[in-house]
């Protein structure tokens, strides 16, 4: 019996780690000039250009590249560890990805929460990415800001759910 119960919470936790860490690749018929949303998650700001994700732990935590671009940048930046769904989470340690598209520059920056502290990349500063293409992976309850190109304004709204990849922000 309690064996069963130590394999029973082997499976769950195997399970639950599978799941966390799936990577689905995402397809939309959009226009390529259509910048989409790099998470999936809740929108926790929405203002012009800035826009902040919140990602809960059952929300796919890869990151997709917003629109066709190079990667003009990347900046480790240091800070806290505040919980990822409060404001305080703004000054979060994190990875700035800076893509640079035929708008201009498109700011993603991701940020670690509270419990899990690890962020991973796979891309490279120079290198060419295409939209909807896994570019990295946050652990855990986390967020991610976005700052549009000048001249643009997000569509989305505050608690609006929506999808990496899929989800257009303008």
């Amino acid at each position: 019996m309690k064996y069963n119960i130590i394999i029973s919470v082997i499976i769950i936790l195997v399970l639950f780690y599978n799941y966390f860490n799936r990577q689905p690749v995402r397809i939309t018929n959009l226009p390529l000039d259509i910048i989409v949303s790099p998470a999936d998650g809740v929108v926790k700001y929405a203002n012009n250009r800035i826009i902040s994700i919140f990602l809960n732990i059952f929300n796919v935590h890869c990151q997709y590249v917003p629109i066709n671009s190079y990667v003009k940048d990347i900046i480790i930046i240091s800070g806290t560890y505040n919980l990822a769904n409060t404001p305080e989470s703004g000054h979060n340690e994190g990875i700035k990805v800076i893509f640079e598209s035929n708008f201009g520059e498109i700011e993603v920056i991701q940020r670690v929460g509270f419990f899990v502290r690890r962020i991973q990349n796979t891309i490279k500063k120079n290198e060419y990415v295409e939209r909807n293409q896994i570019y990295g992976k946050i652990n855990f309850g986390s967020r991610v800001d976005i700052k549009l190109p000048k001249g643009f304004v997000t569509n989305l709204i505050v608690g609006q759910k929506i999808y990496g990849g899929i989800t257009p922000i303008i």
